[in-house]
């Protein structure tokens, strides 16, 4: 292969990744890749400044004014809203918006 065809190779894998919605363990499982080989060309094309650009911030807002903090809002950069009361369970928290994510980017 040469370095033409490789560059071109992992440009199509990063796509690949980013389209999956996958994890980069789940992902690099799936395909059978070394997860190092995809961090490194991921950095080598800049892929993780896009990513970065696009927004990942949450905004984490206390419900009530009165400053109790019993729940919090997340409002996620398309708009949706999840509150969470206190005693939630991250796991789930997490499920939700990987699949709030997921269904982001089905949609595009």
């Amino acid at each position: 292969m040469t370095g033409e065809e490789r560059i071109n190779y992992w440009k199509g894998i990063i796509e690949k990744y980013r389209e999956s919605g996958l994890s980069v363990a789940e992902f690099c499982k799936e395909h059978n890749i070394n997860s190092r080989q995809l961090y490194y060309w991921r950095k080598r094309f800049g892929a993780d400044r896009d990513q970065d650009r696009r927004g990942g911030f949450y905004e984490l807002v206390p419900c009530d004014s009165s400053g109790s903090k019993t729940s919090i809002h997340i409002r996620l950069t398309n708009g949706i809203v999840i509150e969470v009361e206190r005693g939630f369970d991250p796991v789930t928290l997490r499920g939700v918006i990987e699949t709030v994510v997921r269904i982001r980017q089905c949609s595009r």
